[in-house]
């Protein structure tokens, strides 16, 4: 059993670099929000965020180095948070950040070759098993990016009842979850209609629900983080 750790000069230093570590990285996280002023040329409601990285893609490199950065970032707050303050689920909810992390940094550096949704090339090339390969690995590093950051969410979301942490981190974190479930739903049910050629189900934003979720959880890091340094 991983208990408490007396709280130190050192580590209040280090617990305030935490923060900023994480708030850095719940915006970083959020640079598929660019597209929203960048002329990508793909429909939100449609496209995958992955194909904004995409190699062929005008702005791709921007947003696979903003992936990059992310995923350093939140490795060293994992590895950081590790030092500090440590309980049982805590310590399972940290290490699965530096999971997600380590995914999201393969992520970028395994991009799609072409954006499918972007035009019928690409989607015929993809159709015919041409990218299969590339299109597995970015796949296995997305779902373990995902996977890490549903174990990470829910062990502080078992952190804030079992601990007794403030009412308001307890409901933020129910809050968290609940977008997050409903976006990963949304999204699962969505790839399965895109699939079949049928845009009803708006893939992107289903997507984009998910990560804005995801966006969420790393910013309640740092509040968890704001909050255990002030009451040590």
């Amino acid at each position: 059993m991983i208990t408490d750790t007396a709280p130190t000069p050192s580590s209040h230093r280090r617990a305030g670099v935490l923060v900023a570590l994480l708030a850095i990285g719940a915006v970083t996280y959020t640079s598929w929000l660019l597209e929203l002023v960048l002329p990508t040329g793909l429909d939100p409601a449609r496209a995958y965020t992955s194909e904004l990285a995409a190699l062929d893609q005008p702005y791709g490199f921007l947003f696979r180095t903003a992936d990059l950065v992310t995923g350093a970032i939140l490795l060293v707050a994992a590895i950081l948070a590790l030092t500090l303050r440590r309980r049982l689920l805590t310590t399972i909810g940290w290490a699965a950040l530096g999971v997600f992390a380590v995914a999201t940094m393969a992520d970028s550096r395994m991009p799609l070759h072409c954006a499918a949704h972007a035009g019928a090339q690409c989607a015929a090339l993809e159709d015919a098993g041409v990218y299969d390969d590339a299109r597995l690995l970015h796949e296995t590093t997305s779902a373990s990016a995902a996977t890490a950051a549903a174990v990470s969410v829910l062990a502080f979301l078992a952190a804030a009842y079992r601990y007794g942490w403030p009412r308001w981190l307890r409901w933020s974190v129910v809050g968290i979850v609940a977008t997050y479930v409903v976006g990963t739903v949304w999204t699962l049910w969505a790839v399965d209609a895109d699939g079949r050629g049928d845009d009803f189900w708006l893939l992107g934003y289903a997507q984009r629900l998910q990560l804005l979720a995801v966006s969420g959880w790393i910013a309640y890091l740092a509040l968890v983080a704001a909050w255990q340094r002030r009451s040590t």
